[in-house]
Order: structure tokens, then sequence, then C-alpha cells
């Protein structure tokens, strides 16, 4: 026990400002519930009590910048319906009201008659180095032939695992990794959204 406590404080010292900056959310999409850890409460800016017991949609919804909201519902609402993945870059307030850009990963999931059933996700601070700075005009596909992705898709998937599992240790060790691919995705997007304009 001492000694996983010791390799937290070293994994967490150092890293301390990335281990802090992903948050995972995930919506069940029949009953219309969002759920978020304190990470991605704070990105959204909401009241974290509520998310964690679980919100509508629209509660998240209010917290994107107006300039984006409708994009990112009608990408989100498309991605239920449709399944696969979600990649979406866009800009949120905070609590104390600053604006920021956050990158979302997420996969959906369907139940046994092929229905919308649920979405699971990453959210990942990317103020700094985002697409644009101005408002979401550019579209944000998922690319299921990127290893990046992939990778992203399978640690969406372990950190469940972990959750359940309980094993904090090893999931802040992979918050580290999935907010260095958020930020590798990001970069890689921005390449891509660079290239579309010239």
């Amino acid at each position: 026990m001492i000694r996983d406590a010791q390799r937290m404080r070293v994994a967490v010292a150092a890293l301390p400002a990335m281990a802090d900056m992903v948050g995972t959310w995930s919506w069940d999409i029949v009953d219309d519930r969002m759920h978020a850890d304190d990470v991605a409460g704070s990105l959204f800016g909401a009241d974290l009590d509520r998310l964690a017991k679980g919100a509508p949609l629209r509660v998240f919804a209010a917290c994107i910048h107006p300039d984006d909201r409708d994009a990112v519902l009608a990408r989100m609402h498309r991605g239920a319906v449709e399944g696969g993945s979600f990649v979406a870059e866009f800009r949120v307030r905070n609590a104390a009201g600053r604006t920021l850009w956050v990158l979302s990963r997420a996969r959906y999931e369907r139940d046994r008659d092929g229905r919308p059933a649920r979405a699971h996700g990453i959210l990942v601070d990317m103020t700094g180095s985002a697409l644009s700075e101005t408002a979401y005009d550019h579209c944000v596909d998922a690319r299921p032939d990127c290893p990046l992705e992939q990778a992203a898709e399978a640690c969406i998937a372990a950190r469940e695992a972990l959750v359940t599992a309980g094993r904090p240790f090893l999931l802040r060790i992979l918050d580290m990794l999935l907010l260095e691919l958020g930020r590798e995705i990001g970069k890689s997007l921005r390449r891509a959204y660079l290239r579309r304009l010239s």
C-alpha cells in the first residue's frame, strides 16, 4: 500500500497539470442522462454535484459557446443515431467564465436491437493549441484507420474497466496517456485543418 502511494506521488509530481486536465463523460442516450467526472464538469463550468448524479444533455449544452453549440449538438445526435465515434473540438465556458477550447473524443454503443444506447468519452483542454480562434467552423471527423484514434478508443475502454476495478493509481497513469493522445490527435486535426485552408 505504501509503495503504491509513493508511486502515485512520483507520477503525479512528474506531470501534475497534465493529469488534472483529462475529464471523462458518459451519456445514457435513452434516458438523456449525462454524467461527468470533476475534471470534465470543471471544464464545462457545470454544477459538479448535478453532473455526478446525472443531468440532461441540455445542461452540458448550456456550457458550450453559443457559436459552437448547434454544430456540436448536431454531431452528437448524428453520432447517437449512426453509432461509431465522435470527435469534436469546440469552446466552453468554465466556472470562472473563461472561454476554453476542448477536444472531445467518444464512442457510441448500441443495444441488442441496434438502437443507440450510450456514449463514453474523454474531454481534453486544448486551449492554446485549438484549430481556430473563432467559431466552430470546421468539421472534425473520427478516422477509424488512424492509429492515434484507435489508441484513444482502447484507452477509453480501459479507463472504464479501471474505474470499475477501483484502481486509482493505474487510472491516473491512463489519464496522463489519454491527455497526451488528446493533444496528439488535436495536433493532427490542426495540421489537416490548415491543409484544407491552403
